[in-house]
């Protein structure tokens, strides 16, 4: 859910919005039909059903009470119109959208439709009459509880892995009740001062914040919790915590800042952030995180508000806001809700080359990614898949015993956990042969007391599995080039004109466009031409109530 998510990829340098910012009212047509799954290839109904469901799942979370007051960017793109439109395609560039793309905008928009048909009459969401535009349609207020139902959690393994992602972790959660957002956290950048503030290496550690206050405390009365992985468990309620470590900095429980009067399902800012500390600027620590609510009284005020920049190119209704301050562009981080800011630079970064599997494969520059996944080298026959019915959150019991049934070594094991389905390949990669099949069959493994079936994937279930594994890859090889480059950066100092970091400014993975590129002309006003003032003029109605 916490994504925070990568800023959009342009594809299309020339892309361009000519809608006006009086989209069509949202009313859902009687004669548009929801109950007609559409037809995808190697998917069943079930499927389908499922990542509709995932699909509208994340839509909703990038306009909840436990985001959008604290998402920069997002909340940027709604107040580019008077109703806070933002549209579909520009949605569906952010990373954990991507899985979306290939069935286009039409299925994502039945998602949200069916999603809110199935809220009923005060659905979170809805979308435009003519499909390209979705909105928040119930009003943005302040909720103090969002802290009472957040509880701190470590235990996930420190550091970037295939087996400790976002997704893994908000399944983990599952189990537990309906959970709003699960941000993960993370170190400082050393020597980045307060730039580099929460945008270090994850920490295995969690605020996860439940829907419901008495969930989290049923939570909270457990003796013990499973283990998501090797590691024991630690966990208590977030304000314990937060308390915690105000005390062991010499920080009074007055001054932490629980974020209650201001913000709709905020995470406070760090323990130890004084009350009082200027709205823009800072006092003795570092700047206040993004608080909506603030930018919105100061909108209707007159005042400067501090949005994001919305890159050129990428998708809007209506226009984006000045941006006072300038150059520096807000980016979303791949599965936490925290985003990088870098500034601009002078060119492009262009997509580089990674060894996988024995071959040359071309990764994008900022996230990673597989430029070319259907060209994806990848070992015919080197993966199964497997069903574990059985329930049981000890993954690592279950490579255990493939292990030892000595078929295919020491295996790696793609098994999310709360789900019952998973992929298995060699730890050298190489094929496994119908023999090693039928001894993995004849060892009659187990997990969570019920049998374990192994069978051989299809080209696309076996290309999604190495494309998972060459993409987390990529990512690795993103931060060692940035970490690399800021490296080069910081020891060249003040040398060059361009300030610590020279003429092109300090480095890293943003580029000149950031994420989004610099994409073409810039053509997204309202009909009239005009652009929206300083003043709270503009501001989304459902949000502008609050």
């Amino acid at each position: 859910m916490s994504d925070a998510d990568a800023k959009p990829q342009v594809a299309d340098e020339e892309m361009k919005v000519d809608v006006a910012a009086d989209v069509a009212p949202d009313a859902q047509s009687d004669a548009v039909d929801l109950d007609t799954l559409p037809a995808i290839e190697g998917k069943s109904e079930a499927e389908v059903e499922a990542l509709l469901a995932k699909a509208a799942k994340q839509v909703a979370f990038y306009f909840s009470d436990s985001n959008l007051p604290t998402d920069k960017f997002f909340f940027s793109l709604t107040v580019c119109n008077p109703d806070g439109w933002v549209p579909l395609k520009t949605i569906l560039t952010f990373k954990r959208m991507r899985e979306f793309g290939a069935y286009g905008e039409p299925f994502v928009l039945l998602a949200v439709r069916r999603l809110a048909r199935a809220e009923g009459s005060d659905p979170l969401v809805v979308a435009s009459d003519d499909g390209l535009n979705v909105r928040r349609k119930r009003s943005l207020k302040p909720n103090a509880t969002a802290w009472d139902r957040s509880v701190y959690v470590k235990g996930f393994g420190e550091g970037e892995t295939d087996a400790n992602s976002q997704e893994q972790i908000e399944a983990y959660f599952e189990q537990f009740g309906k959970i709003n957002a699960v941000r993960r956290r993370r170190g400082d950048l050393e020597g980045k001062g307060d730039k580099g503030k929460g945008k270090g290496a994850f920490k295995g550690s969690v605020f996860a914040e439940f829907e419901k206050e008495e969930e989290a405390e049923a939570f909270l009365a457990r003796d013990s919790i499973p283990k998501f992985g090797d590691d024991d468990m630690v966990f208590m309620s977030k304000d314990a915590y937060v308390k915690m470590k105000a005390k062991e900095k010499g920080i009074p429980e007055s001054q932490i800042n629980r974020g209650a009067a201001t913000s709709a399902g905020t995470s406070a800012p760090a323990a130890g952030t004084a009350a009082g500390a200027g709205e823009h600027g800072k006092k003795g620590g570092a700047p206040k995180k993004f608080n909506a609510f603030r930018e919105m009284d100061r909108l209707k005020k007159g005042l400067d508000a501090q949005l994001a920049k919305i890159p050129d190119g990428v998708a809007v209704v209506g226009t984006p806001r000045d941006v006072k301050g300038g150059g520096v562009k807000r980016g979303r981080d791949d599965d936490d809700e925290g985003g990088d800011r870098k500034s601009a630079r002078t060119k492009e970064p262009e997509p580089f080359e990674i060894d996988f599997n024995g071959a040359k494969v071309l990764v994008d520059p900022i996230e990673g990614r597989v430029v070319d996944p259907a060209a994806l080298p990848f070992p015919a026959g080197a993966v199964l898949k497997f069903t574990a019915p059985g329930e049981s959150s000890d993954w690592k019991a279950l490579k255990t015993a493939i292990t030892e049934c000595g078929a295919i070594g020491v295996p790696f094991l793609q098994f999310p956990p709360g789900t019952k389905e998973g992929k298995v390949a060699k730890g050298d990669s190489s094929a496994i042969t119908d023999a090693e099949l039928a001894q993995l069959d004849a060892a009659k493994l187990t997990y969570g007391g019920e049998g374990v079936a192994f069978a051989r994937p299809t080209e696309d279930e076996e290309r999604a599995f190495w494309l998972t594994r060459a993409n987390w890859r990529g990512e690795q090889a993103v931060k060692a080039r940035s970490a690399d480059a800021s490296a080069r950066s910081d020891k060249r100092g003040g040398d060059h004109r361009g300030g610590r970091g020279g003429r092109g400014g300090r480095g890293g993975r943003g580029g000149r466009g950031g994420r989004g590129g610099r994409g073409g002309n810039r053509d997204r006003g309202s009909r009239d031409g005009k652009k929206e003032g300083g003043s709270g003029e503009g501001l989304p109605p459902a949000v502008g109530k609050a």
